[in-house]
């Protein structure tokens, strides 16, 4: 049984928050790459947590430090008045 790992991307990154976000309305870099390695990435956290910000700042989405760690989402739109 050959069990290669794929290699991290900032696409696989990114569709993994993505789904997550989707699912849950925000996730973490823990969460993220647990998602990556039930799918077979060979995800080290810190790789995953440069990839997942450089990937939020990119996209727009919103990052929230709760004082242990960060929080992504997208961003909820605001109303506006005219």
């Amino acid at each position: 049984m050959n069990t290669t790992q794929k290699h991290l991307t900032p696409d696989a990154v990114c569709f993994a928050a993505t789904t997550l976000i989707l699912a849950e309305g925000g996730t973490s870099s823990l969460i993220v790459q647990q998602f990556l390695l039930n799918q077979g990435y060979q995800a080290k956290r810190t790789d995953v947590s440069i990839w997942l910000v450089c990937v939020a700042i990119q996209e727009g989405w919103t990052i929230d430090d709760n004082g242990m760690f960060l929080v992504f989402s997208f961003p909820t739109p605001t109303s506006s008045s005219q």
